[in-house]
């Protein structure tokens, strides 16, 4: 699976949970554009949660954990 589509398929598992749709969209495009691998996708995310208000870096958060959980799944 390509990185932009394990974002992809991430973002859209825990879409339910996220209160940010259109900020996390914006930077899901960002991330896809920067990033060329996981590690490096989450690194990004990292930094773009610490900078950010509190509900955008919660939705960051379980964007990463999702993340992560689906990479121990392959």
């Amino acid at each position: 699976m390509s990185l932009q589509d394990t974002i992809n398929r991430a973002f859209e598992n825990v879409a339910a949970h996220i209160t940010n749709l259109s900020e996390m969209k914006r930077i899901i495009e960002e991330i896809a554009a920067q990033a060329k691998t996981i590690n490096e996708a989450i690194r990004i995310l990292e930094t773009i949660r610490e900078r950010a208000e509190v509900t955008l870096r919660t939705d960051i958060r379980i964007l990463i954990n999702e993340i992560v959980a689906m990479q121990r799944r392959e």
